[in-house]
This record gives C-alpha cells, structure tokens and sequence, in this order.
C-alpha cells in the first residue's frame, strides 16, 4: 500500500513531466538556437515553417535509437524514406495540433511549467529542486532558460490537448463483453511444419542466377568507410577515485554542510482501507468504515479490526502497518492526517483516491542531525564529488583549449591534464561496440569533414554530463566494393536459403490442398520434413507454441462444420499448415479485478484511437505543403 500511495501521490502528471523533460532534451540537445545559419524550410503547416533543423534534430534521434536498437541489421530493417516520411508526418501532427491550442485558447501557467520543471528528477539535487543543477545542465546541453521554458510550455499544452480528447473515452458492458469474448477465446488446433532444410540442401543455384543476384545487390556486398580514433577520456568518476581527501578536510566539510545530511522526521503508522470499486459504492464503503470507527471507538483493537477488514493486501496482514515515511510521501489527504496527530490517535475516517481510511499514528522519530561518525561515508561521498566536478570542468576547460590550440595533435592536449591516449577499434558510420565508438555525436565528429579529412582535434564531445572525449582520426580506411569471387559462397548460401523457402511455402499449399479435399487426415502426411503436431486447446496467452504461431492461429476464418486450413510462413523460414477445428468464445471472468482491467484497457484503446482519428482529421483540414528536400537533408 505504501509504495502504491507514493506513486499515486506523484500521478500520472510525474510521468508526463519526466517524458517532456526527456523529449526536450531529444529534439534540442544540439545547440540548434545558438547557430545563426541561414533558415531552410521543408515544410508549410497553415503558413508556419517546418524548418531543416527541427527535421534533422527528430531524424538523426530517431535513426540513432533504430541503430542501438537494431544493431548491424538497421540496413536491412529500416528503409530511411519511411523513416524520413514517418519524422516529417510527427513534425505535421505537432505543429497541427499546437496551431489547434493556440487558436482555443489553451494556456498553460508559469506556475505549472515551474511546477513541472522543479519536479523533474535531472534538475534535483539530494530530492530537491537545485537552480545551480538546473542552469547547469541546459548550459552543457547548449540551452538557455527562456528558450528551454518556452519548450515545455509548448510541450504541455500539445499533452493537455490529447488529454482532453482521451477523457471522452468510455466503455460499455456490451464492448466488455465482446472484448472478454475475443480476449478469453480457445480454439482447437494441429499443425504441420515443413521444414526448409531438405530443399536447401537439394537447390543448386546457376551462376547466372549467383551473377545476376551480385550485379543487383551490390550495395549489400560494399565494405562501408571505417576510421581508427584517438581519444582523451575524461571522467569525473576517475577524478574522484584519485583525489586524495584528509579526514581534517571531511570534518570541515560536514560543519560547513550539516544541513545536507539532516533526517528529516519520520512517522510510522497503521491503516485500515476500504476501497471505492466497481461493487463497492462511496456510501457503501463510508459505511463500512464509519463500522470499524465504531468498533476502534468500543475499544476492539484496530490491528485486529485492519487484519480482517483491510482491503490493502500489502498491510492488512500485517495490521495495517505502513512503516516509517516521510512527510510529502503520501497522498496529501493522507499525508496531511498523519502529520496533524499524536502518536497512538486514531484518525476520523477519511476520503482518498484509494476510498476511505482510518489511521492511526503509531510512532514519531523526529528531525535530527546525525553525529559525523554517523555520516562519514556519505560526507566523503560528496566532498569527493564535489572537488571532482570542480577538477572536472578545470581539466575539460584546459583539454578544450589545448586540443584547439594545437590541433594537429592530441598528445600535447593529453600531457597538460594527464591523461592516457587511447586507441580505438576500425569502425563505420554505424558505430563501434565501446561506449565512446558507439555515441552518436563521436560518430559525426568522426566522420566530419573537419575531423576525418582535415586531421584536426575534434572539440570536447560529451558522453554524458560527468564524462567528455575528445578524439581525433588515426586512419582512414576507404569504401571498398567486394568482387564477386569474393562474396560468390555468400550469395550461394543466400539463394539457396530462398529456393529452400520458397519450396517449403509451395509444399504446404499442396498439403493444404489436399487436407481441404477431406481425403487424407493431418497426421497421415507426416513424413521426414514434415512434422505433425496435435496442440489441443490454445488461448492467446498460451505458451505453448510461438506468438507468431498464435498470431496465426487466432487469425484463422471460424470453421462452420468442417476444419479450417490455412498456411503461413514462420520467421525461421520454415512454412506451416493450420488445423482449426473447434472454437470456444471466451466469457467475462468472475474476478472484479480482471474485468476492471478489460474496461479500462478498453478505454485506452479507444482513447488512443480517438486521439489518432482526431489528429488525422485536423491535419487533413489543414493547409499542408510538404517540400521534397527533407528526403535528402543530412546533418553537416
């Protein structure tokens, strides 16, 4: 119950916050603003430019997670037209639905965007708002307050207008019905899986056909550019491992810092919770509680009365007890009856979002400053952090200068702040498998014309905010086209894979055939290569076979008298014969919880679909002109 009031007591709104801090610093982490280049538009929406930057700040974000999410298959997997197609109609939508808001009138407090900013984990220091941090951060990320505080604003107002659409969505008895129908459905199946593997062995690729396939895929058989780099790693975390701190030091920082290591107070209560649900109306469960006050008030005890009534699972066998928290912890209802006690009162029932609560206050540890043996650790701790973020940012200051200074080398940079030049692995645009070869912003600096072909130092580039690089090319290794002699076997293996399935593909619809034709039984086509298999009764959550299998399976058509078939091809390659024989409709579960949970998964669905039908409309509304050069933008 405890952890369930905390999250509730920061509400969706948290969420909300920590994802628009989150895609803020995605689309402006580059110093877009700070640039004075010539403007370049790509788009028109209702007469507002989609400008160049604002394209190729999402593009190059979104291409980035792909390739960390995708690997050495991105190539394979994501064509970058879509991609483009896909950032330029998220850019539309926006831009749609901020002219939508502004022409309503939806406004959005000073107070609430401070709100929203001061409670953001990234701007906090020890659980509180730090200015210095806040201006801290938007300063490395090449932002200033105005700009990032316009950008939230924009950002919540955008959110505000999805929310008043997905607050219309409702769901009846009748869709839950429909929906536990289709949800808890059983369906009969048997199967036959062709394997792939005997035509493979048997297929024999032409060397015309070897040929052909070279001089149509040669992009695939191109070894891409690749650079070796030399870098400076600079680490606020190495910093503070190698500082050495006095204990004369650490006891001067403690009394200059007590406030920072102060307990806040803390107090330890019980509660029993009736809750306001789908079978329990507000005047029922005020009733009940309004009971067991009655009961607490003729002297029954209350961890007893919490053992049996309580219907927070977490507590109630425990009688009722929340443990220690702190003040701000909980729902403000909550929060505001347990700080307003004295230890051993028992509470007047009182209201939350949970339903209603009788508390009663248990135990007071009060505020206090802990002895410096108590905290010499933690004191340690910061000092170190502390002295190792000045050194930081001295040392990144120095390294910036030097590497620019002398830029033809990285040595001189290395020897003024003492560290080890490094050598990296040959990598391609793609990325390296280490953690600075990897970074997107390494990778363009890499590859950049001042950089890669001008042999200079690149400028301090930052991995994180306690952690800079700075590297220059070692080597160049140019794009090579790989000859057919060489990538022959290859290809070979790859036609044969493909005549192999598509073999398979063609003998499954033969046995389809004939299963439909009713001559033959399933099981009697099994032969080497062919496995029959009988699985019974499946549901959708079954893990018995593949999801894609069961994907399949509750695609089928409905068999009417006689068996379904159906035929698809799996991912491994191998094709598969389907079997439906019987379906069961699915019925609504007995536990409230379940159905509950099918209601409002309802409701997410159709909100989510109100929202993109809306959105849809206003962009088709719209006066849009799309200009083609965003299919060919690159970041310089």
């Amino acid at each position: 119950m405890l952890q369930s009031i905390r999250d509730h007591a920061q509400g969706w709104i948290a969420w909300v916050i920590v994802s628009l801090i989150i895609l803020t610093f995605a689309l402006f982490g580059i110093d877009q603003y700070a640039q004075g280049d010539k403007i370049t538009v790509v788009a028109e929406v209702n007469g507002e430019d989609v400008t160049a930057n604002e394209f190729l700040t999402l593009y190059d974000r979104q291409k980035n997670r792909l390739k960390n999410q995708f690997g050495e298959m991105y190539e394979q997997i994501v064509n970058d037209d879509e991609l483009r197609d896909q950032v330029m109609d998220a850019l539309i939508e926006s831009k749609v639905i901020q002219q939508w808001s502004a022409d309503h009138n939806m406004r959005v407090s000073d107070a609430q965007v401070f709100a929203m900013i001061e409670s953001a984990p990234v701007f906090q220091k020890d659980g509180r708002f730090d200015k210095q941090v806040y201006q801290d951060i938007l300063m490395r990320n090449g932002l200033n307050i105005a700009r990032f505080e316009y950008e939230q604003r924009r950002f919540m107002v955008e959110n505000q207008n999805r929310q008043l659409t997905m607050a219309s969505a409702i769901s009846t008895d009748q869709q839950v019905k429909n929906l536990a129908a289709l949800q808890f459905q059983q369906r009969q199946v048997n199967t036959l899986r062709v394997d792939q593997r005997p035509f493979i062995e048997e297929a024999k690729p032409t060397e015309a056909a070897i040929e052909a396939y070279y001089q149509s895929h040669q992009d695939q058989y191109r070894i891409p550019e690749k650079v070796r780099i030399k870098y400076l790693l600079l680490s606020q975390d190495d910093l503070a491992k190698q500082l050495t701190v006095t204990d004369a030091e650490k006891k001067a920082f403690y009394d200059a810092n007590k406030d920072q290591f102060i307990q806040p107070e803390q107090r330890q209560a019980s509660h029993i919770l009736i809750q306001i649900d789908e079978t329990t109306t507000e005047a029922e469960a005020k009733q009940k509680i309004t009971d067991i006050a009655a009961k607490i008030a003729a002297g029954n005890a209350f961890e007893d009365l919490a053992k049996k009534h309580s219907q927070d699972p977490g507590s109630a066998k425990i009688g009722g007890d929340l443990g220690m928290f702190q003040q701000g912890m909980m729902v403000p209802e909550f929060d505001q009856a347990v700080f307003s006690m004295q230890p051993g009162e028992v509470s007047e029932p009182i209201k939350t979002d949970f339903g209603y609560h009788i508390i009663k206050l248990t135990n007071i540890q009060p505020k206090r400053t802990p002895d410096y043996a108590e905290v010499q650790s933690d004191v340690e701790k910061q000092l170190r952090r502390q002295l190792a973020e000045k050194a930081y940012f001295e040392k990144l200051e120095e390294i910036s200068t030097v590497a620019y200074e002398q830029a033809d080398s990285i040595e001189p940079a290395a020897e003024v702040v003492g560290l080890q030049v490094s050598m990296s692995e040959l990598f391609t645009q793609q990325g390296g498998a280490d953690e600075v070869t990897s970074n997107p912003k390494v990778i363009t600096a890499a590859f950049s014309d001042e950089v890669k072909n001008n042999k200079l130092n690149s400028a301090a580039i930052e991995l994180s905010p306690t952690k800079s690089v700075v590297l220059r090319v070692d080597e160049v290794v140019a794009a090579k086209q790989q000859s057919l002699a060489e990538v022959k076997a290859n290809i070979e293996s790859d036609l044969k894979r493909q005549e192999g399935i598509k073999a398979s593909a063609e003998k499954a619809e033969k046995l389809q055939a004939q299963l439909q034709l009713g001559e033959v039984k399933m099981a009697e086509l099994e032969e080497e290569g062919i496995e029959f298999a009988e699985l019974g009764w499946l549901t959708r959550e079954n893990q018995s076979v593949l999801p894609q299998v069961t994907e399949a399976i509750f695609k089928a058509p409905k068999p009417t008298g006689q068996p379904v078939y159906t035929t698809f091809r799996m991912s491994t390659g191998d094709s598969m014969v389907l079997e439906l024989t019987a379906v069961k409709e699915g019925a609504l579960p007995e536990q409230k919880q379940a159905v509950s949970q099918l209601k409002s998964a309802l409701v997410e669905v159709s909100s989510v679909a109100e929202v993109e039908a809306r959105i849809k409309a206003m962009v088709a509304s719209a006066d849009v002109d799309v200009r083609q050069n965003y299919k060919t933008l690159n970041l310089r």
